[in-house]
């Protein structure tokens, strides 16, 4: 699912107790959902996941022009928080919802908001598109398509609807509609178009696609400390990624560690570049988005280098305090300073005795979340600031 950067904006509604449970941090506030012809709705959004401040109107036109009749079952693909799944489970309870994203955010949101809607009717998987679904059927198969996926990504949305026996509705921003209309899928449709979005219908028939395929989401390759790298499209990269990984770079510690987690690990850099340097350690690598973790696994294979990858929401997620002598990774600014809080005491909670982590900020993040987001249990010291990036370091001392 594409993440939004934050804006400044309205607030919202506070978040419920059960969505600060749930969510943790990354709770934001309350959107009331009002589509004609279906239940209001009451949704818990996060932080950081697409249109998180307003009910998307690309989903909106997709409601109002769903395919005739009730489905016994459904798929929402990428679902975010819910915005286009749970009305419709909401609307036919009789029916079948699974709603699927790559996001471990978005399903924990999904998946909160149905609970609290009490849809029994509706399931809520982390899945990166189509993988593993070969064996399901459904009637329905419904996405809001991200605006920077690619052709190739386009087309295997679109198609592998198909290949679970589906009726396809999609919702796209109108740039990509050229992109749509150049793939040349026979009973392509289109059904609706409104100021920025269309949407397309294709019904059921034969697919072209592999359902199990990650490389229709590649982009291009890039280079980093000599490093080759496949990158993915809608990776969740911050503009600053390569001056704050260059700055972490420079202050990696010479002696090798034997054992060190790379949070918010993206499609890889940082803990391939660890591993290349650090042959003899161990290397974990933490991210809550598939897809970036599909592709660190897949550049990792390509080096014949072994990283162990986590998916996980928080970099502590299932770990046991003091288990790492280095934590290195970034802090990202639409996720906010609440975030940043809590992955800064996850760092701190890791390190063994005589440990450090190293973490790389924006100098913005730096004036207005320093010191407030700053551990207590450790020392936090300012190591490097070039270029607009900085590398904090936070040590934990030997035992006595």
């Amino acid at each position: 699912m594409k993440k939004e950067r934050r804006r400044a904006a309205a607030a919202l509604p506070a978040p419920s107790p059960a969505a600060r449970e749930a969510l943790g941090p990354y709770a934001r506030g309350r959107l009331l959902e009002r589509a004609p012809g279906f239940p209001t709705l009451s949704l818990d959004v996060p932080w950081d996941v697409f249109s998180s401040q307003r009910i998307d109107e690309g989903t909106l036109l997709l409601l109002r022009n769903l395919p005739a009749g009730e489905p016994s079952s459904l798929l929402d693909l990428g679902c975010g928080y819910g915005a286009l799944g749970l009305p419709v489970a909401a609307r036919w309870p009789d029916a079948r919802a699974l709603l699927i994203d790559r996001d471990l955010l978005a399903v924990a949101a999904s998946a909160h908001n149905a609970r609290a809607l009490r849809l029994g009717n509706v399931e809520v998987r982390p899945g990166l598109g189509y993988r593993g679904l070969s064996g399901e059927r459904f009637d329905w198969v419904l996405c809001n398509v991200p605006a920077r996926i690619g052709t190739g990504a386009i087309r295997y949305l679109l198609e592998g609807g198909r290949a679970l026996g589906a009726e396809m509705r999609a919702v796209v921003i109108r740039d990509l509609e050229g992109a749509v209309r150049s793939l040349g899928l026979s009973g392509l449709a289109e059904i609706a178009r409104g100021p920025r979005h269309v949407v397309f219908a294709l019904p059921p028939g034969r697919a072209r696609v592999e359902l199990d395929d990650d490389a229709v989401y590649t982009r291009d390759e890039t280079q980093i400390a000599g490093l080759r790298l496949q990158r993915p499209h809608d990776a969740s990269e911050d503009p600053d990624h390569l001056a704050l990984l260059g700055a972490l770079a420079e202050s990696l510690p010479r002696k090798p560690p034997a054992r060190a987690l790379a949070f918010r690990a993206g499609y890889g850099a940082l803990p391939i570049l660890l591993k290349s340097r650090y042959r003899a350690s161990e290397i974990v690598a933490q991210d809550r988005d598939l897809l970036d973790l599909a592709f660190l696994r897949k550049n990792a294979r390509a080096l014949g280098l072994s990283v162990e990858t986590r998916e996980t929401l928080f970099p502590a997620d299932g770990l046991a305090p003091g288990c790492f002598s280095l934590v290195v990774g970034e802090l990202s600014s639409p996720a906010g300073q609440a975030v940043a809080q809590r992955e800064l005491q996850d760092a701190t909670s890791l390190l063994a005795p005589g440990g450090e982590a190293l973490i790389a900020v924006t100098g913005k993040q730096e004036r207005e979340w320093l010191p407030a987001a700053a551990p207590r249990a450790a020392p936090l010291t300012l190591l490097l600031r070039r270029q607009g990036a900085s590398v904090l370091r936070i040590s934990r001392p030997r035992a006595a």
